[in-house]
């Protein structure tokens, strides 16, 4: 019998890195006209759904190091 396959992030989120857009990237939702959807360049994503909806549409993503979270103070 063969293993069932590991879903995606099951491993500990190595497939949602945060990414970079090196163009801009937008589409305009015509099968319900739902809304028009635009990400800029240089806009860093880390939301692992989102990430894949880029990858899907075809937009242009490097990898970038994950973005230091703000210091707060006491």
């Amino acid at each position: 019998m063969a293993r069932p396959r590991r879903q995606a992030g099951a491993e500990g989120g190595n497939l949602a890195a945060p990414v970079r857009l090196l163009n801009d990237h937008g589409y305009i939702e015509g099968r319900f006209n739902r809304g028009r959807y635009h990400w800029s360049a240089g806009e860093v994503i880390t939301n692992p759904d989102e990430i894949a909806h880029l990858r899907e549409r075809g937009a242009k993503l490097e990898p970038v190091a994950c973005p230091e979270r703000p210091q707060t103070r006491p």
